[in-house]
């Protein structure tokens, strides 16, 4: 991609960003667990902890092979703090009851630890806490189905060998995705299989959204490519489909939701800012959008716990300043390739989405915090 030299300083600004945290204190009452990420996983490998909400804690003194830190029940990822490279920190915090769960450090040489949480919770789920789930499962619900009915169009145009109307309806399809990726990035193998990047599986494993993109405009869309892709684009609904059973039966609390808000965020600014997301066809911003998007629906889905009105009316205010500072390159319904934006203008929106980024990473403790 001709834009990533000349991207490098920016990639490090969002990544300071996304990794130092909020920089608050745990919520009241919080047990709170210290990791250090090392090139053989997370240090300690097993951890304990009585049951209510746990703030985890992670810095990274050194290691380049391990930049992230996952707590999972079985293949569903409850929390994380991702790109943290060397020399950055950061925490999340969840509300567990008694069981066993994995600390998953990718990379590393032993990257999966145990944490045993044990006893009884004092703090049992509040109505207002179970309307906040509610609701939020209900726009899983409309974003997974409109997934599944845009994908279905667009894997017809694939099947007819329509390479143009497959393009332009390559961004529609994706954007339901992008608004609920962190829930979908908690079903292991799902995500990698619908949204993987070429340098993220090996080869063999390369399929999904991102693979028929390639096909599309890497490979010009001939109708011997798009012939070529029938088995990843038939793959792909089936995919999508399963997504849509197991988010109806994911568990979610309200941190969740605030903590996949502020992971959007971070995601776009981190890495998304390149780039590389969608190198072939670099619709970038439909992506930036609906990321944008699906974080504010989550945080205006947990806004009602959230007792510090001065923190919510500054994250407001600064979803409003990303949304002006996209509006520039709207197109019709969509963007300019994103090759058109200058460096100062990536700049100018990488400092908007750090800011908001920064403000909404404060909320999931709070939220612990208000709904103990």
């Amino acid at each position: 991609m001709r834009r990533i030299g000349v991207l490098g300083a920016l990639v490090a600004l969002g990544a300071l960003a996304s990794g130092c945290g909020s920089g608050d204190d745990p919520p009241a009452g919080a047990k709170v667990l210290s990791f250090e990420l090392t090139d053989a996983g997370c240090v300690p490998h097993s951890a304990s902890a009585p049951a209510g909400p746990i703030t985890f804690e992670a810095k990274n003194e050194g290691s380049s092979a391990v930049t992230e830190i996952e707590v999972m029940e079985g293949d569903s990822i409850l929390g994380e703090k991702e790109n943290l490279s060397a020399g950055l920190s950061g925490s999340f915090t969840l509300t567990l009851d008694a069981g066993e769960y994995t600390v998953y450090c990718p990379g590393g040489s032993n990257e999966r630890g145990t944490l045993t949480v044990s006893g009884e919770t004092d703090q049992p789920t509040a109505a207002s806490d179970e309307a906040v789930v509610a609701d939020y499962r209900r726009y899983l619900k409309q974003n997974v189905n409109e997934l599944l009915s845009k994908t279905k169009a667009f894997v017809a145009a694939l099947d007819a060998g329509e390479a143009a109307k497959a393009k332009a309806l390559y961004s529609v399809a994706r954007a339901p995705y992008e608004r609920i990726e962190p829930v979908a990035e908690q079903f292991g193998e799902l995500d990698p299989d619908i949204d993987a990047r070429a340098n993220d599986v090996p080869p063999a494993k390369f399929i999904g959204f991102h693979r028929i993109e390639k096909a599309l405009w890497a490979e010009g869309g001939s109708p011997s490519a798009l012939r070529a892709m029938r088995p990843v684009d038939h793959q792909l609904l089936e995919d999508i489909e399963a997504l849509g059973y197991r988010v109806t039966t994911l568990y979610l609390l309200p941190p969740q939701i605030a903590n996949g808000a502020n992971e959007l965020l971070s995601e776009v600014s981190s890495s998304k800012i390149t780039g590389e997301e969608e190198r072939y066809s670099h619709t970038d911003l439909v992506d930036f959008e609906a990321n944008v998007e699906g974080a504010e629906e989550a945080f205006e889905t947990v806004e009602p716990l959230l007792h510090d009105r001065s923190l919510a009316d500054e994250v407001e205010q600064h979803f409003e300043d990303v949304e002006a500072a996209l509006r520039p390159y709207r197109r019709g319904e969509g963007f300019v390739p994103y090759t058109a934006l200058s460096r100062s203008d990536i700049r100018k929106l990488a400092q908007e989405i750090d800011a908001l980024a920064e403000e909404l990473s404060q909320v999931p403790a709070q939220i612990v915090g208000g709904s103990s």
